[in-house]
């Protein structure tokens, strides 16, 4: 009698895991082991379960072993309860049982299937090919289910994603729907505190690391998840500046969900790619925000910024990274001087320091620089105060004596032409219909009205646009004013309020400062609605 050297092998996906107990590793075991006792030729001397792997692969670390073992000569007989525990592509199933273990001389069974090939007939050569391809098939269906319920989860801004992001916890109630974690929201708040105090993101980190608060992959393994990242590579996962600016640059603290960044190509392929941005499915407000968009987009404005501090310095200038040349338009770096034992700061052009043919020095003192930034300030906050209480004596006048009601003036023009010629596209089926144009000038005639009223279409919702943003930037209580009110008087310069308020500060040769502050757009508005009504009202 000839004997047979058994691997039993078993899987179990995540997908079966759902199933009756008929699929479950124990039934797979327990099959197997009854199938071996009752023929005395085959002798089970090696077994494997990959619990938790799907079968559309075959990289799975007990199949690896089975292979292993075949190749060494350890065994020479495969068991599985059925087809589909083996794999469900039927190509590559299809290679190892008809090809491959042939080769090797390998005995393949499959029990619930009835397919021995030591005993082979012609409808077990039709059976086994047929069963491998509904088993691909239905790994194929289940797959685009998969994908087709995710997408659906998602534009509907359900979280899907197996950890919450840093500063977040899934809901205890609602396992896709976001909520604050207290105490990792507050690191949040400090790093974008910190950055917007014009700290780097190498300096942010340091101090979290010498702080001693947990980096988000420690963090997760802290609350007691099975956290595991490729970007780890200390023993205990610190902070940086990679990871600073990744939670500095994630919309996720604005209350917004992108997913669908990654995908993979199909079922059989695990290999991950990456999305086009506009194929991301984004849902604002999904969630309650960490940060304000202000905060946000202050920081998006920041990180293109130079903020290197001196490696004896503890605080960021306050004009670090503001200062620019009015001639080439390059930033300007703040060198010192000593002289009677005294040190003087000046900024001077980065340019024209790297080479003096490129620009003049605009060298200008710090302390005059900030002392007249200073004061730009206060009579800023002074003037936007002044120009909302001119805001709230217009919006009691008429619009239609204001810019607005030009606007809306041109509104009605552009609407009035697009109604005509959207009548006259839709004359033109009727005119063709009764011969008095051709086939062919109906179509040439039906494209080029067609994109004239798109053209109209455009300009209706540009206008629209800015009057809506006229009407939103020039309201006595508009958010840019309140934004300048809070800040009152200010007695000294500081950090904060420098990169808060300030666009850039630009400084030319004769020593003249000119100085663009935030909301310098809505501020022209509002100006020029005041002179419009002055102008009227004379």
């Amino acid at each position: 009698m000839e004997f047979f050297y058994c691997y039993g092998y078993g899987r179990l996906s995540r997908e079966d895991s759902g199933k009756v107990e008929s699929g479950s590793i124990k039934n797979q075991r327990d099959l197997i082991h009854d199938y071996v006792a009752r023929r005395p030729e085959l002798k089970l001397v090696m077994e494997g379960y990959d619990d938790g792997y799907t079968g559309t692969n075959f990289d799975r670390p007990h199949f690896q072993e089975m292979m292993a073992a075949i190749e060494a000569g350890k065994v020479n007989c495969v068991i599985v309860k059925d087809l589909s525990r083996f794999g469900r592509n039927h190509i590559d199933g299809g290679r190892y049982i008809a090809k491959l273990f042939p080769t090797l001389g390998v005995r393949f069974i499959a029990i619930n299937d009835s397919y021995d090939s030591e005993h082979l007939n012609s409808a077990s050569n039709i059976i086994m090919p047929v069963q491998n391809l509904f088993n691909d098939s239905f790994c194929r269906d289940t797959s685009e289910k998969i994908r087709s319920h995710l997408d659906v989860k998602r534009r509907n801004g359900d979280f899907i994603g197996s950890f919450a992001p840093f500063g977040y916890a899934k809901d205890p109630d609602n396992k896709n729907r976001l909520v604050i974690d207290p105490d990792a929201a507050q690191v949040v708040r400090e790093i974008f505190a910190q950055r917007i105090a014009g700290q780097s993101c190498k300096s942010i980190a340091d101090s979290l690391n010498f702080a001693g608060v947990l980096s988000p992959m420690e963090y997760k393994r802290a609350q007691g998840m099975n956290y595991k990242s490729g970007y780890r590579v200390h023993s205990k996962a610190q902070w940086s500046a990679v990871s600073v600016r990744r939670i500095l640059q994630n919309e996720v603290y604005l209350g917004v969900l992108e997913q669908g960044k990654r995908t993979t190509p199909n079922y059989k392929v695990r290999a991950v790619v990456e999305r086009p941005r506009d194929e991301w499915m984004r849902v604002e407000n999904s969630h309650e925000a960490i940060i304000s968009r202000e905060e946000f987009e202050l920081v998006a404005r920041l990180m293109g910024k130079d903020t290197r501090m001196a490696p004896s310095a503890k605080t960021v200038y306050p004009l670090a990274g503001l200062v620019c040349c009015a001639d080439c338009m390059g930033a300007m770096v703040r060198k010192t001087n000593t002289y009677d034992r005294k040190t003087y700061a000046y900024y001077i052009c980065a340019s024209h320091r790297g080479d003096k043919s490129v620009c003049s020095p605009h060298s200008v003192s710090e302390r005059k620089l900030e002392a007249a930034v200073l004061e730009g300030i206060n009579f800023q906050i002074q003037t936007v105060v002044e120009l909302g209480h001119a805001l709230e004596a217009v919006s009691r006048r008429p619009m239609r004596q204001v810019k607005a009601g030009r606007m809306e003036r041109r509104l009605d023009v552009i609407r009035s032409e697009l109604a005509k010629k959207e009548a006259i596209r839709d004359s033109l089926y009727r005119r063709y219909a009764a011969g008095e144009i051709s086939r062919e000038d109906f179509y040439e005639f039906k494209r080029i009205f067609t994109q004239d009223c798109e053209e109209a279409e455009r300009a209706v919702e540009a206008q629209q646009r800015q009057i809506d943003e006229l009407l939103a930037n020039t309201a006595p209580d508009s958010p840019w004013i309140e934004y300048f009110r809070r800040f009152g008087h200010l007695d000294e310069l500081n950090r904060d309020v420098a990169a808060r308020l300030l666009d850039r500060v630009l400084v030319y040769e004769d020593g003249r400062v000119e100085i663009v502050f935030q909301y310098q757009e809505q501020f022209e508005q509002a100006m020029a609605v005041v002179q419009d009504a002055l102008r009227e009202a004379v």
